[in-house]
């Protein structure tokens, strides 16, 4: 039994760690894309702001297609999807190709998330926030691998960031491979329910869960995609700023496992997601105010959003009572939250493009994070599971 629950604790690791490679791995060749391609930073962004948009938009349809097919089968299609997309970047010489495969990544993504969610409710109920660690570990290794490899890989195909960009398929091919005996498992075994489990669209609670996972998964994906050219105006050149995005990654993978673990132990949700923005509000601060290296402020602010997604991550899956109703809640969560995750990069890259003036970016991310603590402030936490509607 032990090495039974070994296993599927390594194969939702490989799982999770290709839901954030393909994306994380335009960041350090993002200079090279705009220049090759001749784009401008509004629309080299929609290269992370696509799959982040397309992440919300599939995500409502993961509970119906897991409903037909079976979890485990449609996240094994999900790898296969999102395997396929990122090798075809080999072939990118356009624009259109290259969003294109970030579409069809998005789409893989976005239904294997909410999914994934879902087994883990169901095969971890006791040991939800350590498993939404492991989870979260395998999506920050993934960025951390293809972010910090991707220039170093780069030089060694030719000076090429496709092939570069498409070499992260194999990653999904191993994936398959380790979750294929999963979906071998359960393929016999029948719906725990025929009722459709609906999205909790009433429920104040999961507006508000969906508020702070956007708002969240934006200052992320602003930082994933704006860190590197921001450095490079600040003085670093291409392989200090590739390294500081790994640093960013490498901290909020340690915490990512960290803070979860803890708040299994120490239960207090609201604390520990006030400390968390906390974490990154300072940080955030310390790129305005220069007192330290950017160093520092990039890992508080790694800090900080290590804590941020597992948490938040966490919160239906411990206000619901079933897998399929973790899955629902968390399929709005992220549908909504992707959507509003996907956009503030964007907003990010045309104020780059309209004002001269870098650290705006980092004073719109301020005001998320003040956001997010007014949310939480007006949060109360109940020890009862509350309905779908």
């Amino acid at each position: 039994m032990k090495k039974q629950t070994a296993f599927m604790i390594i194969a939702l690791f490989f799982v999770s760690f290709n839901l954030r490679t393909s994306i994380a791995a335009i960041s350090p060749v993002l200079e090279s894309v705009r220049a090759d391609l001749h784009l401008s930073n509004g629309i080299v962004s929609l290269l992370t702001a696509i799959p982040v948009i397309c992440m919300g938009l599939f995500a409502f349809f993961a509970v119906k297609i897991s409903a037909r097919f079976g979890l485990e089968r449609t996240i094994a299609a999900c790898l296969v999807l999102i395997g396929v997309a990122t090798a075809l970047r080999a072939f990118s010489h356009s624009a259109f190709t290259l969003l294109l495969t970030a579409f069809f990544i998005g789409i893989g993504i976005a239904i294997a998330g909410p999914l994934v969610s879902g087994y883990i409710k169901q095969q971890f109920p006791h040991q939800i926030g350590m498993m939404i660690g492991i989870y979260s570990v395998g999506m920050g290794l993934g960025a951390s691998f293809s972010a910090g490899l991707m220039l170093p890989l780069q030089k060694h195909l030719n000076n090429s960031w496709q092939l570069a960009l498409a070499s992260w398929s194999i990653f999904a091919v191993i994936g398959f491979l380790f979750w294929y005996p999963q979906m071998v498992k359960h393929r016999e075994i029948a719906l725990t329910s025929k009722i459709p489990t609906l999205l909790p669209w009433k429920n104040k609670k999961a507006w508000m869960f969906t508020l702070l996972f956007g708002l969240q998964s934006g200052i992320f994906y602003t930082i994933s995609t704006w860190l590197a050219p921001i450095a490079q105006s600040m003085g670093f050149n291409g392989t200090q700023s590739g390294t500081l995005i790994t640093f960013f990654t490498i901290i909020q993978m340690i915490f990512s496992f960290l803070i979860p673990s803890l708040a299994d132990l120490y239960k207090n949700e609201k604390a520990w997601l006030l400390s968390s923005i906390g974490f990154v509000l300072i940080g955030l601060l310390l790129f305005l105010y220069p007192l330290v290296t950017p160093w520092i402020a990039t890992g508080l602010i790694a800090v900080g959003l290590g804590g941020l997604f597992p948490l938040a991550l966490a919160l239906p899956l411990n206000a619901t009572n079933s897998s399929q109703e973790a899955s629902a809640w968390t399929s709005m969560m992220q549908g909504i939250g992707y959507i509003i995750g996907g956009i503030i990069p964007i907003i990010a890259g045309l104020i780059r493009d309209y004002i001269s003036y870098d650290k705006q970016v980092f004073v719109m991310m301020m005001i998320l994070c003040c956001i997010m603590m007014i949310a939480l402030s007006r949060w109360k936490e109940k020890s009862s599971v509350p309905s779908n509607s």
